[in-house]
């Protein structure tokens, strides 16, 4: 008797329909199975993205709602589950001691210089090829538009797929490159319109940068111009704008947010979303100093722009993808990226603009645990070039990239009252 009711209650659950994240989860297995695919082989060749990987950018929305939900990502892109919040391990409480891990248990260099092999393209690969634009005219997306610039120098032209286009290192490399040769030489008599017109913006909104609560000296529709600005000067415009039928593109995190300073993002459908926090930054104990205050929350602008940037354009089917971006997002591509710009933006502003980089890489420690390598071309030695100033070991909160996915949702589904003061 007992065995004939298990029967029949075996029998009625099969009746039952499954969920929808059962469904996702089943096709993603059917689909691996088929496809043969081994993302746990990190020597293989990228032949670029599958069909899940298309269609992660379309679930992206849902998942940011639903967080719970974000291991269909991990599924998707065959890694292990990403650090979620309350995940974390022990981290350097100084420079000394980071240096002393780090030598004690020297980590084999795998970086696109060290270990070449591993960022090979297959010749079946739908990547594609960074080319530069001579007259400085960007094709348009049927999906964002881009704006029309003028330069000197010939512009980078990247494609804007419904999934990321480039390999991680050779975007950042060429992007590097790019930064070089537009700013590394030029004399301020010699820059361009944009980067007066970011000088000149920089200087009048002050006090609105300067606000200690920036709901109530600083507009939604001013920062969207500031990121404007900042994105035409340090990424010739290519980040796409947001979708004004869906969202803001910018919007303020709650006051509830004790542990992130910005977010930064981008999805095919939703666009580009910026999230600054209205309070924090990084202050190294000068809470009265204007001039820190105005600085440092245009870094972590900047900061997230880098992350919005990568995730537009980067293809995350490769092997070495998550190595390149990190697990909090502030891997060896970020890294790279972020130094140059930290350069770049403090010789245009002729002050220090603190991106917030060695915090960031302790914060990617903090998620897996990996110690960054001593090989020259590791993202270690880029980072390195601010590790000097130890001002920044008083470990102010960090931005958690991946983990603010709660924090993104509800900010694309508040209401406006989110941008008043209190």
């Amino acid at each position: 008797m007992g065995l004939h009711e298990i029967t029949v209650t075996d029998s009625a659950t099969k009746k039952c329909s499954p969920s929808p994240s059962q469904a996702v989860t089943r096709l993603i297995r059917r689909f691996r199975k088929q496809t043969g695919d081994h993302f746990d082989d990190r020597e293989r060749e990228c032949n670029g993205p599958t069909f899940l990987h298309n269609l992660l950018p379309i679930l992206e929305p849902f998942l940011l709602l639903n967080p719970r939900f974000m291991y269909i990502e991990d599924r998707i892109l065959g890694r292990q589950h990403a650090p979620r919040e309350g995940v974390s391990r022990k981290i350097p409480s100084s420079l000394d001691e980071l240096k002393t891990w780090v030598e004690g248990k020297p980590t084999p260099c795998d970086c696109d210089k060290c270990a070449p092999w591993l960022y090979e393209i297959g010749q079946n690969s739908a990547h594609g090829a960074i080319q530069c634009d001579i007259d400085g005219r960007r094709a348009k997306s049927s999906r964002f538009s881009q704006p029309h610039l003028t330069s000197s120098y010939p512009l980078p032209k990247l494609n804007l797929r419904l999934y990321g286009d480039y390999e991680a290192m050779r975007l950042v490399r060429h992007h590097v490159a790019w930064l070089d040769k537009t700013y590394a030489h030029n004399t301020a008599d010699k820059a361009s319109l944009d980067v007066f017109r970011l000088r000149s913006l920089v200087h009048s909104w002050n006090p609105n940068l300067t606000g200690q609560d920036m709901r109530s000296s600083a507009s939604s529709t001013q920062m969207l111009q500031l990121v404007k600005i900042l994105n035409k000067v340090f990424f010739f415009g290519a980040i796409p704008s947001h979708r004004q039928s869906i969202s803001s593109g910018f919007a303020w995190l709650p006051d509830t947010e004790k542990t992130c300073f910005g977010i930064g993002t981008f999805n095919p459908i939703i666009g580009t979303q910026v999230l600054l926090h209205p309070k924090l930054y990084r202050h190294h104990g000068d809470l009265d100093d204007l001039d820190v205050r105005w600085r440092n929350r245009l870094g972590t602008i900047l900061h997230e722009l880098c992350h919005a940037f990568l995730k537009a354009y980067t293809c995350r089917s490769c092997p070495t993808h998550d190595s390149c971006i990190g697990p909090r997002g502030h891997g060896r591509a970020w890294q790279i990226l972020a130094a140059k710009m930290e350069e770049v933006a403090t010789k245009l502003l002729g002050v220090f603009v603190d991106f917030g980089r060695y915090p960031s890489l302790l914060h990617d420690l903090e998620g897996n645990g990996k110690l960054p390598s001593l090989a020259r071309g590791g993202w270690s030695e880029e980072a390195n070039t601010t590790m000097g100033n130890l001002s920044e070991l008083a470990q102010p909160p960090f931005h958690r990239y991946g983990e603010g996915s709660a924090a993104i949702g509800s900010a694309l589904i508040s209401s406006p009252a989110l941008a008043t003061a209190p």
